[in-house]
């Protein structure tokens, strides 16, 4: 029997990225070190912090899948209708239906692959395919959106004892839908013309006093 601790701590963490994630993004707070970054750069920085939290619940529902395929597991509720066992540890529907791997690996590799896109446009957003991997990182999220409704409906439906919710499946989409939703955003700013590299406009005031200044 697991701990409540151990049960619901590493949910709250990583919900936390996602919260955290698109807080940054959005422009509704700012990371230390990270003041004079563009709306672009953050909204980028904001959609890489998302998509590493989804990594990581990624990870723990491959944990799980581990843990119950030999036995019970402490990670998650195994009770009642807000739990893991019944939906991870089934046997049916636990692995995707066309790879035949666990959810786990297939969420793990795409938010690896979707976080590599997003840090390759951070670290060089001057970079000519900068702007392509926008479009690129949007087209592989898409096939997500049947994958969420496909395990909905086996949660609420097709598992035994059904309905059940699995947190950390839930924290998955929640991620998921974040990321899809923040790359609609950037994919809009970047037609209209706001792909900033240069960080904040200043006036040509504000200009003119920083270089008095330095010759000062």
């Amino acid at each position: 029997m697991s701990s409540p601790l151990i049960e619901h701590g590493p949910l709250v963490v990583f919900l936390t990225f996602t919260v955290v994630g698109l807080a940054t993004a959005l422009g509704r707070v700012s990371l230390p070190g990270c003041e004079s970054f563009s709306s672009m750069k953050k909204r980028l920085l904001g959609l890489f912090i998302v998509e590493m939290g989804g990594l990581l619940t990624s990870a723990w529902t491959l944990m799980i899948h581990f843990q119950l395929s030999t036995g019970p597991s402490n990670l998650c509720a195994a009770e009642g209708v807000v739990q893991c066992g019944s939906v991870i540890g089934d046997l049916t529907y636990s692995t995707d239906p066309i790879t035949g791997q666990p959810w786990g690996v297939i969420g793990m590799l795409a938010f690896a692959l979707l976080g590599w896109f997003t840090l390759s446009m951070l670290l060089d957003m001057k970079a000519d395919w900068s702007k392509k991997y926008v479009d690129y990182a949007w087209w592989i999220s898409l096939p997500s959106i049947p994958g969420i409704l496909w395990l909905v409906f086996v949660e609420l439906v097709l598992v035994d004892g059904a309905p059940h919710i699995c947190p950390y499946c839930t924290a998955v989409h929640i991620a998921l839908i974040a990321t899809m939703y923040l790359l609609y955003t950037i994919r809009k700013e970047r037609d209209m013309g706001n792909w900033d590299t240069a960080g904040p406009k200043r006036s040509k005031a504000e200009l003119l006093a920083e270089a008095r200044g330095k010759k000062k």
